[in-house]
């Protein structure tokens, strides 16, 4: 069954990692024409960069 993602702590990693516990086959079957028809992208949130030597405050 898919897992939801869930909100990082502050101190955490923003990048998402998600162990499978589903063969190739499943989740194949999982997605049918009529899931891909219905599906959304990701919103991604990148992290804000961090200013650098020489960056104006």
């Amino acid at each position: 069954m898919q897992q939801n993602p869930r909100e990082p702590a502050s101190d955490e990693d923003p990048v998402s990692h998600i162990d499978l516990d589903q063969s190739s086959e499943e989740v194949l079957e999982y997605w049918t024409e009529e899931r891909m028809a219905e599906s959304k992208p990701r919103e991604i949130r990148l992290p804000k960069p961090e200013a650098g030597p020489g960056d104006k405050e």
